[in-house]
Order: C-alpha cells, then structure tokens, then sequence
C-alpha cells in the first residue's frame, strides 16, 4: 500500500489559505503570539488564518518554506458586525462574514491581528471545521489584507482636495447604476506629487464598464446611465479649486490595456461592489471565482 505524504494528510486535515484555527485549543500557539495581542485576545475566542497561499502552506520542505504569514481575529460583539468596518472600507480594521455551524456572524481583525510564526509548528495543529466562508468572503478578507500593501498612494493635497467632496462622491459611487456596471475609477493625475494648494493638477479619468454586460445591458447602460454619471462626476469635481479636468470617460474592461493601466492609478472603491456582491462587478483582478 502506498504511503500517503504528509501534503496528502494536510489537504485532509483541512489546511488551506483561510482555514481557521481555534487558538484557545492550541495554547502552544497562542502563547507565541505577542504579549500585547494576548491582551486583546483575553477572554476571547480566539482564531488565527493562514494567509499564505496554498501551495506554500502545505509545503513539505520547512526549510524551503519556514515561515506563514497568518491573521489573528475574533467574533464581534454584534453578530451581523459594524457598517463602518464591514467591505474593507477602513484599512486598520475589518468586519467580516463567515458561517459559524450553519449560522451567519460577523469576525474582527485589527491592525494588531498579523502575525508571522513557523509553518512547521502551526501544521501540528489541525483547523476547525465548523467555521466556514460564504461566497467570496474569503477574498474581501484577502483583497483588505493586500490592500495595505498595494494600495496606489495618491499625494496628500490630492487626498485633501478630494475629501472636500467626499460626501458627494460617495454618494455617487454608491448608485446603482455605478455599482451595477462599474468595475472601478482608473485616475491620471499630473503632476504626481505634492504640489502648492494654490496649483493645479490635471485629471484625466477612466469609469471602468464591466466586461460582463452583454451587448444589450451595455447599451441600455449607455443609454440610460452614461452621461449622467459622468456629467455628476464633472460637476462634483468642477467645484473643487484648481484641478483642470482634461478628460473623463468611461470604457469597456476588454478595451482597457494594460498599457494604459500603466498610466493610471486606481481609485479604491471596492467596498461598495461588496455591498451588493452578487450582482456587482469587481476589479477584473478581485473577480476570483
């Protein structure tokens, strides 16, 4: 009989990038975690995730694969979670969904949840399997974790003139008619720097129209929602003081090269495509299935 490998009993176990893993069943786990985080975590229960993608994590070589990045989190108090921290719209904490025996609740990360420990420890343990991941909320747990490292940075006199009508833009990326067709907010913003308040920047912008629409959506797009979107993103920015706005368009996901991508930053919005995540189209590199 041929003997199964340890990758084999791994992938049995249940081990994969966003298992979770009781620590309080594992305290020779938790008590490598930091003495502050410990602190937060008292009382609690407590779970870690393993961030590192799979084939990394079930990797039978710890010497070529030592480490695994992980994130600590816990249940909310609410158990339908916080608005303001729910889709990745705050970058230092997020709310998020799982299915807990069947039932939907909400866990918390933080800041202070990453964490880095040896793979060869965290793999002596075994995840639960009463906690699992509705559809898609493994990604917007993973696309809060890249973003507050891929995030494009934008200049601080940019941020400060936008956040003059953020009101306004918000409520207008909120739309359906937005969040229904769009897949993001491409910028070009020349200079790409930081610059005087009494100087000008010069915009140029792409909305991004998903590729997922059919001929007859797409039109039905263009004709009923196209130019107001547009002339309410003009209008919003026209009375904000010195940005020249040289050109704003929309165009289809397939016409969008990635040589244009190159000259454009993207303007994150995908918390509110997460608000209505089974209709509304994500960046084409979130769209994971």
């Amino acid at each position: 009989m041929a003997e199964v490998s340890k990758r084999e009993l791994w992938i049995k176990k249940g081990w994969a990038r966003g298992a979770f893993i009781d620590l309080n069943a594992h305290p020779n786990l938790l008590n490598t975690l930091p003495l502050n985080l410990r602190a937060v975590l008292a009382g609690k229960e407590a779970y870690l995730i393993p961030l590192l993608y799979d084939c990394s994590l079930i990797e039978e070589c710890f010497i070529r694969e030592p480490w695994v990045q992980v994130l600590i989190c816990w249940p909310c108090t609410q158990s339908e979670g916080d608005g303001n921290f729910k889709f990745g719209k705050n970058p230092r904490k997020i709310h998020f969904p799982v299915t807990v025996n069947g039932d939907s609740k909400y866990f918390n990360a933080e800041a202070i949840s990453f964490y880095q420990l040896e793979r060869e420890l965290l793999l002596s343990t075994s995840p639960v399997s009463n906690i699992q991941w509705p559809d898609k909320g493994l990604y917007q747990l993973l696309n809060w974790v890249a973003e507050r490292y891929n995030q494009p940075t934008f200049p601080d006199e940019w941020n400060v003139r936008m956040n003059t009508k953020k009101r306004q833009l918000d409520k207008l990326w909120k739309k359906d008619s937005f969040v229904n067709n769009c897949s993001g907010l491409y910028l070009n913003i020349s200079p790409f720097g930081e610059i005087n308040e009494e100087d000008t920047y010069t915009l140029n912008a792409y909305i991004v129209i998903s590729s997922t629409l059919t001929g007859k959506e797409h039109r039905d797009f263009i004709k009923s929602h196209e130019d107001e979107l547009l002339q309410q993103f003009k209008s919003v920015l026209s009375n904000i003081p010195n940005i020249n706005i040289n050109m704003i368009d929309t165009i289809k996901e397939d016409e969008f090269t990635k040589a244009m991508e190159r000259d454009f930053q993207r303007w994150q919005l995908e918390h509110l495509s997460y608000k209505n995540i089974e209709q509304a189209p994500l960046p084409a590199e979130l769209d994971i299935k």
